[in-house]
This record gives C-alpha cells, structure tokens and sequence, in this order.
C-alpha cells in the first residue's frame, strides 16, 4: 500500500509538471492520481486496519482541498468535481456506525462552503449538482434510517442552512454564466431544491400540528421575497430566475 501511495503522489506530481505542455494528459494523470490516493486510504484503513479511521478521513479532506486548489488554477472542473464527490464520499467510506450526525452535516457544510466559494468565480454545474445531490441524498438515507424528533434541534439548523446555500449557489450559477448564455437557469437546482428540501421538511415536523402548513406559508413567503428583491435589483440576465422564484 504504501508503494500504491508513492506511486499516487509520482502521478500527481508528473500531472502538475506537464499541465501547461499536455493539459489533457495532465488532468487525467491528476484525477487518477487522487483517486489512488483515495482508494489506498481507504484500503489502508477500512481493509487492512493499517491506519486510524480518523486519521484516514483527515488524509482524505486534505486530498478534497488539494483537488480543488488544483482544479481552480488549473480551471479544471472535472477535476473539481470528482474531488468534492470524494470529499462527499469520505465519512460514509471511514464510517464505523457511531459517527455523529452533528459532525457529518458540519463537515458537509464546510464542503458546500467550498462549492459555494468555488460558484463565486465559476459557472461549473456540475460541481453544483454533485453537492446538491450528494448533501441531500446523504441527509435522505441518515434521516430515513437514525432520525428520532429528539434529533430536530441539531438537524433543523442544518436542512435550513443547506436550502440558503444551494438557493445562493442557483442564484450565482445564473450570474456568473458566459455572456452567450446570460438568462439561463439551472432548473435542477432551482426546481428540484425546494421539492426536496421540503419534502425532508416534512418529515423533521411531522410531530407539530400545523408544522407541514406552516412551512409551506414560510418557504412561499421566502420565495416571493427573493422574487421581488431580485426584479427590484435588475440585475443582468437574472429575468428567468426571477420568473422561475
């Protein structure tokens, strides 16, 4: 294993050299190189007990951050992509079955942090939509599995925080698009985040008489407000995505 990660980080280190005279290649040398590194890891750790779990997750955040700060001077978005879906992938590959769901949704709010940072300086959807689905296909299987109503004051906060996130990262995505598709939408998230953010709403609040209602009239009332501080802002190829809010 440890030749396999000194072989990894050869490729890597080939992959950075050539980026300038074989982009392409150099790409390809990077992302197999991180996904190497990846899969040692997590043999290291979850096949072979060589390393810690915790010490194996670490390693494998350090490898997200790598990925994206090489994607971004490099502007490679695939290579950013699949470092957030390992990233994403992480705890649920070092998991023992005693993590916290505190601890996983706060490390997945530093990830989307990253991905909204990342959609400040870049249209790149898909990036946005392996976030998107990543975040809340994770929360889906958690909640359908471990969820209890003891549970929703440290969950509320986070479906809460995750829905402004991707609402932003929708609104930037329309903003930061080149000048040739300036008024496009990503209807994925724009329509599908309010759906499922809803639908997980639901199930938090299903103990609250009037919950369900009640968080209808607030997400409605979000939206209308968003809708008409957008019209009034006229900004710059943002009249579909107001129409869709």
């Amino acid at each position: 294993l440890a030749a396999v990660a000194a072989g990894g980080i050869a490729m890597l280190l080939v992959g950075w050299r050539l980026r300038e005279s074989r982009r392409g290649y150099a790409l390809i040398l990077q992302g197999g190189a991180v996904g190497i590194l990846y899969l040692d890891l997590f043999a290291a750790a979850k096949l072979y007990h060589l390393i810690p779990m915790g010490l194996a997750f670490t390693l494998m955040t350090a490898l997200v951050a790598l990925s994206g700060v090489l994607a971004i001077l490099q502007d490679a978005q695939g290579l950013a992509a699949f470092g957030a879906a390992g990233g994403f992938l992480a705890p649920v590959l070092t998991s023992t079955g005693g993590g916290s769901h505190v601890m996983l949704f706060s490390y997945y709010a530093l990830l989307n942090l990253g991905i909204l940072g990342i959609a400040w300086f870049k249209s790149w959807r898909p990036l946005n939509l392996i976030g998107f689905a990543f975040t809340f296909a994770i929360g889906t299987v958690w909640g359908s599995n471990y969820y209890q109503p003891a549970h929703f004051a440290t969950t509320e906060p986070f479906l809460i925080f995750f829905f402004l996130l991707y609402v932003a990262v929708s609104i930037l995505f329309a903003h930061r698009q080149p000048p040739n598709l300036k008024g496009f939408v990503d209807g994925s998230l724009v329509f599908g985040l309010p759906a499922i953010a809803f639908a997980l709403q639901s199930a938090l609040i299903r103990q609250y008489e009037y919950g369900t209602s009640l968080s209808a009239l607030s997400m409605s009332a979000f939206y209308i407000g968003l809708a008409t501080w957008l019209w009034r802002s006229r900004i710059d190829g943002m009249r579909m995505l107001t129409e869709s809010f």
